[in-house]
């Protein structure tokens, strides 16, 4: 007789914790549907008493992966795209990649389920503070080892500015230790299968950090209010110019004019409208006579799809605009570098800066690269994987990071998802940045949430480092 051994299946109020947690983090961050970005404190909750309630060990960390996993592969499914689009993978080998990814990070959930497993028998407020100890270890963490930080608490409760602002002094990682440690206050205040009084106590406790939390938001938004047209000494003006190439044929070299000529001319009206606005309040003549009022130009990231210093002819009309609008010129664009004793040059993700005279004042390169998509990881260099691979980008990392300087200006630079990490951030602070900038490449998301999360997570650098930031994309 044939003997097959079956897992039971969890109780249906685990199933419906795992529902919830997965839900929750879903729609906590930017999404297709509905963001409700304090529903994302649900999910950390319900790895928490999956944990609790869990059978064994193994049983624990296989909740909290699969919960962690369903929910941010419902988040992360546009990674398919970039991987795709930008690495030049088949969809074979893409939508694993980015399967693989999310599993990376669902295993954070899992150890999370897993740790509150082993902590059960601890005093509920002794679990708690542990509990959001370790979420707040887990993320920064896995941000050092993975590289890829795209789910911390904090970068949904973004949306709403009045719950991160004490990321200025806690950082957005321990923010969100903090919001968990007031969630998980308030659910050990409730009966449960392991006890059955209600403790008002806890409940204050997880309401009164919460309310500490909104009550430091709302008086720093207060204090510093936005000003959308800021004046006096320390303010300047900024152009942003976005110019939404079609992805799908900015780099065919047959378009690379017509994509210099859409940016000079996005650059003339943006100008010129400037300049009418100013007019009709009566400072056109004072800001003219002024270059510390001309506006930074801020282009994205590779906005001009060729080697800017071996194209003379192309470079040119660019420095021109820069010259004849007195104004410096922020642009993204590939680096390359011939080196002596190699046969290829080593090409970088550069953003350049060019002065009011169109010379080239200074150059940023892409310290940390977008693995699939900007550089293949060692362990995928196989001989076998040599035909599929063959269209990833072969970008190295930079080495030129100091601010670019212009007058007062010192530009800690940031390209594309950068933005998402706090300590490159705190590097340019340090190495003198006054300003953050991040220019970044959002158009191979296509129509995704992705564009709006990366948003989000990049505002939590400037709270960190109580910097302006600009950014264009």
């Amino acid at each position: 007789m044939n003997m097959t051994r079956t897992r039971p299946l969890p109780p249906l109020r685990d199933l419906c914790w795992g529902l919830a947690g997965a839900l929750a983090l879903w729609l906590g961050f930017p999404n297709d549907l509905l963001s409700l970005p304090p529903l994302v404190l649900l999910w950390p909750v319900a790895l928490a008493v999956l944990g609790l309630r869990a059978p064994g060990r193994m049983a624990a960390l296989r909740r909290g992966w699969l919960v962690s996993l369903a929910g941010g592969t419902a988040v992360l499914y546009w990674l398919t795209l970039p991987v795709h689009n930008v690495g030049g993978l088949p969809w074979l080998l893409a939508v694993p990649c980015a399967l693989f990814i999310a599993s990376c990070l669902a295993s954070a959930g899992g150890l999370f389920s897993l740790a509150a497993y082993l902590l059960r028998a601890r005093p509920p407020l002794t679990l708690a503070l542990l509990l959001a100890l370790l979420w707040y270890l887990l993320e920064a963490c896995y941000a050092l080892a993975l590289g890829f930080p795209w789910l911390p608490l904090a970068g949904a409760l973004a949306v709403w500015p009045q719950l991160i602002q004490a990321a200025d002094t806690l950082g957005a990682y321990a923010l969100g230790g903090c919001w968990l440690l007031a969630a998980l206050l308030c659910l050990f205040s409730l009966p449960s299968a392991t006890q059955r009084h209600f403790f008002p106590r806890r409940l204050a406790a997880g309401l009164g950090l919460a309310a500490l939390l909104l009550g430091y938001g709302a008086w720093r938004l207060d204090a510093h209010p936005f000003q959308p047209a800021p004046t006096g000494p320390d303010s300047m003006a900024v152009l942003f110019v976005e110019g939404n190439v079609d992805q799908n044929r900015k780099w065919l070299p047959a378009f690379q004019r017509q994509t210099v000529e859409l940016y000079l001319s996005l650059t003339r009206a943006g100008l010129a409208a400037r300049t009418v606005a100013d007019t009709g309040t009566g400072q056109g003549a004072d800001k003219a006579s002024d270059p510390d009022a001309r506006p930074l130009i801020v282009w994205p990231e590779t906005a001009l799809p060729f080697f800017f210093e071996t194209k003379p002819r192309l470079a040119v009309l660019v420095r021109d605009m820069a010259l004849t609008a007195h104004s410096p010129l922020l642009f993204g664009a590939p680096g390359v570098e011939r080196r002596p004793g190699q046969a290829e040059p080593a090409i970088f993700n550069r953003a350049f800066l060019l002065g009011p005279d169109g010379e080239t004042v200074g150059y940023y390169d892409k310290e940390h690269l977008v693995p699939f998509g900007e550089y293949l990881p060692e362990w995928l260099n196989w001989g076998f994987l040599q035909a599929l691979l063959q269209g990833v980008g072969v970008y190295e990392t930079g080495t030129a990071t100091a601010p670019l300087r212009h007058g007062n200006l010192a530009l800690g630079m940031l390209i594309c998802y950068e933005g998402i990490f706090p300590w490159l951030a705190q590097a340019r602070v340090a190495d003198g940045a006054n300003i953050l900038t991040d220019i970044s490449n959002d158009g191979w998301f296509g129509n995704t949430p992705a564009a709006r999360q990366h948003l989000y997570l990049t505002v939590l650098r400037a709270l960190e480092q109580n910097r302006w930031i600009l950014r264009g994309t």
